[in-house]
């Protein structure tokens, strides 16, 4: 069975979790970056596993826009006055989008409906303006002492100084957030100082006085904010990153004060692995890692989406496409399981083929793929009717379906190609002498001027192959080191595509006249 629908057998089978309600959440502090998706990908697959499964779930996803600037990528050195400011109160640089937070979630809601995610979003601004987190915030401000108890016995921190409440109030001075300590509760008020050095990130203007906390006036701190969410939205499914999943984290704080502050059962919890860049984790707010609107300049959207279906939320996806052959490799696993899902020999490849899907489902008949790599390799010999090659290795004409997918396939080779590709693996002719030329040796040189006559002859590609193979068993050279020096000389590598189809995609003239550049 495959991991979502296991998953989905499991929550349905405890009894525990109805009704349904499966979250995520994001900060729009900056775009969302391909790791982010990951999370974005295994509750939208949770939430699709349960409705294939026959039952209605809900699916909502948080945009925490509430949150204040604690950080920001060097390009958006221009919004630093603002630290400490939330997200939904700092201007955006035109007018197009409301707010800093409008921006970065109308590009964060694009790139998840373009990979098939489509939920219900909901605001954290909103909510806690429009007065739904009152009750919680009352519970909290009244629970102080044992919210800080909680915080001891779970993750071992030192207790906070004695007038310490879980609740961030915005400036009524300067409009930050961040830099406030509230102080005091008196069950309608609490009294706070807006602290010049409270933080690194952000400095206060040492204004006091006393605010209600209610009806968007303050905020509750991340740990205590996440299961005070779970409360507003009866949320009954939400997983995160395994990081804050580990002992002592703040999902273990989560599930204290859902029993001991909120009276609510924890949500079913789905710790996932993270999605890595070599190996590297990548942060929204520092702006470090591909953007997830990105991925849909390097792969179809299906292919994108497959690459995180296809692995259980246990395991890390480290997906790096610079210089490897992740994005081939990508391709053929892709095509691996859309044939199981033509013909039914595997079901978990068949059903992340299927889970990958962004609109209507492909029918189930026999469907040639082109293989990515020889696609690329291809469309780098100019010459070539492409649709013609795929349609003698298929054995007939492609029909309308496979022409729109090696057509898909021609523009990702492409940018593969031209971004991506380690240099192996393109073979198209350098417009000047590489300096891996300079290594031909003089049998190599040789060999080359007596090629100039073959290649002005009028022959197919195959039987000059042929003739390149036999003059270099006449001139007493390796055919490694023969076909070599054409691809040294070429293309500036020492390996590459058939030579004899290599040679016939530029004019002999072009030919010659290189061979002879390099044999002077």
């Amino acid at each position: 069975m495959f991991w979502a629908d296991r998953v989905a057998k499991e929550i349905i089978n405890s009894e525990k979790y109805k009704p349904y309600k499966v979250d995520e959440m994001f900060t729009p502090s900056g775009f969302m970056h391909i790791g982010n998706l990951r999370g974005s990908l295994v509750h939208d697959l949770m939430y699709k596993a349960l409705r294939d499964a026959g039952e209605s779930p809900v699916f909502t996803y948080v945009l925490n826009d509430f949150d204040p600037i604690d950080g920001l990528p060097d390009d958006l050195q221009e919004f630093s006055k603002y630290l400490g400011v939330p997200l939904r109160n700092v201007p955006w640089k035109d007018k197009e989008y409301e707010s800093f937070a409008d921006y970065f979630a109308s590009d964060m809601k694009n790139t998840l409906k373009k990979f098939g995610v489509d939920p219900q979003f909901l605001s954290s601004w909103d909510m806690y303006h429009e007065g739904k987190f009152n009750e919680e915030i009352k519970a909290a401000l009244d629970n102080a002492v044992e919210i800080q108890n909680i915080y001891h016995e779970v993750s071992g921190s030192q207790k906070k100084a004695q007038g310490w409440y879980p609740l961030q109030v915005i400036c009524p001075n300067c409009g930050k957030l961040g830099t406030t300590r509230v102080y005091e509760w008196d069950g309608e008020t609490v009294a706070f100082k807006c602290e010049p050095h409270m933080v690194k990130w952000a400095e206060g203007c040492d204004y006091e006085g006393r605010i209600s906390p209610f009806n968007g006036n303050g905020k509750l701190p991340w740990k205590v904010d996440w299961p005070a969410h779970w409360k507003v939205i009866g949320v009954t499914i939400e997983g995160a990153g395994k990081d804050h999943s580990v002992a002592g984290s703040s999902r273990d704080v989560a599930r204290e004060l859902c029993k001991r502050v909120f009276k609510i059962e924890e949500p079913f919890n789905i710790p996932y692995e993270f999605f890595t860049i070599g190996g590297k984790k990548m942060s929204s707010s520092k702006g470090v890692g591909l953007k997830a609107h990105d991925l849909f300049d390097l792969l179809p959207a299906e292919v994108g989406r497959f690459l995180y279906c296809r692995t259980e939320y246990k395991q890390e996806v480290n997906f790096d496409p610079f210089e490897t052959m992740a994005i081939p490799d990508l391709f053929d696993e892709y095509d691996r399981c859309y044939q199981h899902y033509i013909d039914g020999t595997d079901e978990n490849f068949g059903r992340a083929f299927e889970l990958s899907q962004i609109n209507k489902l492909p029918v189930k008949e026999k469907t040639f793929l082109p293989r990515f790599i020889d696609v690329a390799n291809y469309i780098q010999q100019p010459r070539i009717d492409i649709y013609q090659v795929f349609g003698e290795i298929k054995g007939e004409s492609l029909n309308e379906v496979e022409r729109d997918i090696l057509e898909e396939r021609i523009k990702y080779a492409k940018v593969w190609l031209d971004g991506y590709a380690p240099d192996k693996y393109k073979f198209q002719m350098t417009n000047t002498v590489s300096k891996i030329a300079e290594s031909l040796t003089e049998d190599q040189k040789e060999y080359l001027k007596k090629i100039i006559p073959l290649i002005k002859q009028e022959i197919s590609a195959e039987d000059l192959q042929l003739k390149l193979y036999e003059l270099s068993k006449e001139r007493g050279l390796e055919a490694k080191k023969a076909f070599g020096a054409i691809y040294m000389a070429l293309i500036g590598k020492e390996s590459g595509p058939k030579a004899g189809w290599l040679l016939q995609q530029y004019p002999s003239d072009k030919i010659a006249e290189r061979i002879e550049e390099v044999t002077r």
